[in-house]
């Protein structure tokens, strides 16, 4: 079906933006083609290039977030019931195709059904090596996926002839200043990101960052979720950690906590304060975001890793680091295992290989976490021979030697090793002092431990 019909769809547009230099065989299902919905509707895929002399002078480093920003634009347009073709005359079952998203790019595959800058939709100014553009105008490339009811031919075509115009129109009154600001925006995130080294860290939580986030249908992972609406309590460094000064791209100054190269940072606190949010934050750092979606200034090494607790095949992987003997039906030894791993296994595999490979930065949340490889324990101690996380942080640093980010709410002893911490209350960051949490830990465990053996 697809084939015959965006044919005659592409024969009958006579708009000078539909971009046909790559209406070739060898694009064609992957940049224009037609298909049938559920709904019955088809829905028809063509690559536009639109002008604006003016971008020119935007900074190539930034480009997908003035990209990201036109996008946007347009769908706050869609949701005044302008080019209703382009989201499907507001459908639910449309929701990909305007449902804003403030991600300007990331290295998962994540979210890549719902429109964003990407590569099919970029500004080439030609000042990049994909130009196709001369050196007085910057070309605006962006893949539209209509939704028509009509299956006639000429009158798709004719709608898709006015909707380029419509389109045009509108992308040339988007203020400059709109799309410069939001090309700054992300040259700061990247710049800021390549400086993590020079400035001993692994990650920078800007002040006043929103980490929390609103989720849909359509945006369901953390790394994708919008900005959440009403509440959300911006981050503040406590003063005792000694927030740092970095300075941006554009020479703002900005402050915020700094997670050194190599240290133990622990985020504690009781049951939803926001320690799991905070933490996916610093994951979603990876990414550079929109103005406006909160963690504009949560940036993070793209060098890092996460441990969680869960099951897989071991061919002769190395988990010598946390164990010093193999359970019965696990073949090898603790350097060469072979069988079906526990929780505790993967989760050590997880961690040994990110120390092997040079990671930066490990994350660990203690809700997705094998316990056991985490703290000690006498039963433990007794019938596993499983050294854990705490006591290799204890009696042999030296092995560590990427950074940790660790989620923790009841593992005291797991806190107690860590070199800095927060704990939060309200949603807000609180200075965790360590030597005081220490020597309480040790008074409770004294208290415990009479307790526990005068009980008869």
């Amino acid at each position: 079906m697809g084939t015959s019909l965006i044919d005659e769809i592409i024969k009958n547009v006579k708009s000078p933006y539909l971009n046909r230099k790559i209406l070739t065989k060898v694009n064609k299902n992957k940049v224009f083609y037609t298909s049938q919905q559920a709904d019955k509707n088809i829905k028809v895929v063509l690559p536009f290039i639109f002008k604006r002399d003016d971008l020119i002078d935007l900074n190539k480093r930034g480009l997908e977030g003035s990209t990201a920003r036109i996008i946007e634009c347009i769908k706050e347009e869609m949701k005044k019931k302008k080019f209703l073709e382009l989201s499907g005359n507001l459908g639910k079952r449309y929701a990909a195709l305007y449902e804003p998203i403030t991600v300007i790019n990331s290295d998962l595959n994540i979210g890549c059904d719902l429109w964003r800058a990407d590569s099919y939709n970029f500004i080439d100014n030609g000042n990049n090596n994909i130009s196709n553009s001369n050196n007085n105008t910057a070309e605006i490339h962006l893949l539209l996926r209509m939704i028509f009811k009509d299956k006639a031919p000429k009158i798709m075509s004719k709608r898709i002839d006015e909707l380029s115009y419509e389109l045009n129109d509108f992308i040339q009154k988007i203020p400059y200043k709109l799309l410069e600001k939001e090309n700054i925006n992300t040259i700061n995130q990247k710049d800021l990101r390549d400086k993590l080294k020079d400035l001993g860290i692994v990650s920078f939580i800007g002040d006043n960052s929103k980490p929390a986030r609103s989720y849909t249908k359509v945006r369901r992972h953390y790394r994708i979720a919008g900005p959440k609406n009403g509440i959300n309590v911006p981050f503040k460094t406590p003063e005792e950690l000694n927030p740092i000064e970095v300075e941006l791209y554009d020479g703002n100054i900005i402050t915020g906590l700094g997670i050194k190269e190599k240290e133990i940072f622990i985020i504690t606190g009781r049951n939803a304060q926001g320690k799991t949010t905070l933490i996916e934050a610093i994951d979603s750092g990876q990414d550079d975001h929109l103005i406006g979606d909160g963690r504009e200034y949560i940036i993070t090494t793209k060098n890092l890793s996460k441990a969680t607790t869960g099951s897989m095949q071991m061919y002769g992987n190395d988990i010598s680091l946390f164990f010093e003997k193999l359970p019965k039906g696990i073949a090898g030894t603790p350097k060469d295992v072979h069988g079906t791993a526990s929780g505790s296994m993967t989760m050590a595999y997880q961690i040994q290989k990110a120390l092997s490979t040079g990671v930066d930065l490990i994350l660990i949340d203690e809700d997705n976490s094998a316990v056991n490889l985490l703290v000690s324990g006498l039963l433990s101690n007794w019938f596993e021979g499983v050294k854990p996380l705490s006591e290799i942080i204890m009696n042999e640093r030296e092995k560590l030697t990427s950074a940790f980010i660790i989620i923790t709410s009841s593992l005291d002893l797991l806190t107690a090793s860590g070199d800095r911490g927060i704990y939060l209350e309200e949603h807000e960051a609180k200075y965790l002092d360590m030597d005081k949490f220490r020597k309480e830990l040790s008074n409770y465990y004294l208290k415990l431990s009479n307790k526990v053996y005068n009980k008869k």
